[in-house]
């Protein structure tokens, strides 16, 4: 696909969805959307979704329970390379972002929107990410706004333009492993309309960057090794 669409593909109300391999070269709009006000979609898998230039969001996902994506590839892309919301019971491969989110406070990976929130209210873990790499443009990796139940096995990010990774009021989220080398800051936040950021993990080998947490959160568990300078509680 090419051009400038306002939504290249565009889903809701969907069960067994599948989406191969899928190549956009975009000169603005946003890639695959799965709507915010319309019926939630069930047991959706997509391959190696490659987006250039789109100047919204790569992939952003609404009310799915059941995803499974291989890869997403994005480059020179506006805001979000993978944007996850109201989301459960997901495993992704790879997201892989270059100069994604310049200048603004999206990432190349992001929850929102209480992402990994199950139906009970829970945050058992239920999202599960291989690796998220990032290059240059904004935030790195963000989780917000009540999201949470995450696992990232891996992370390499260098040189992000803003937070190399944010979790602000997010509960239950474990970063395993990998490296940060320069970039924003590492930090672990929270606003005061939604409950404290709780049961963190992060293990990083981090260089050339600053690791903060403030506010202070519950039950954060910090693993840093490298010569990041570290303001924690």
């Amino acid at each position: 696909m090419t051009g400038n669409p306002y939504f290249g593909l565009r889903f809701y109300g969907t069960s067994g969805l599948s989406l191969g391999i899928i190549t956009m070269n975009l000169s603005g709009g946003l890639g695959i959307r799965f709507d915010r006000d319309n019926a939630g979609s069930t047991n959706v898998r997509m391959d190696t979704i490659s987006v250039t230039g789109a100047g919204s969001h790569a992939v952003e996902t609404w009310n799915i329970d059941g995803l499974t994506i291989n890869k997403v590839i994005a480059r020179n892309v506006g805001e979000c390379g993978l944007l996850l919301q109201t989301t459960t019971n997901a495993r992704v491969g790879l997201v892989d972002g270059n100069n994604v989110a310049a200048g603004n406070g999206y990432a190349t990976f992001r929850m929102a929107n209480r992402n990994g929130r199950r139906a009970d209210g829970s945050y058992a873990t239920n999202v599960y990410v291989d690796s998220v790499v990032s290059r240059g443009g904004g935030r790195g990796i963000f989780c917000v706004s009540e999201s949470g139940g995450a696992e990232i096995a891996k992370v390499d990010l260098a040189s992000n333009g803003n937070n190399a990774i944010l979790i602000e009021n997010c509960y239950g989220v474990n970063i395993k492993s990998g490296t940060v080398n320069g970039g924003g800051e590492i930090r672990i936040a929270a606003r005061s309309e939604f409950a404290n950021t709780r049961d963190i993990s992060i293990s990083l080998t981090a260089n050339n960057v600053a690791v903060r947490e403030s506010p202070c959160g519950s039950n954060i568990r910090w693993n840093i090794a490298g010569n990041a300078s570290k303001n924690i509680c």
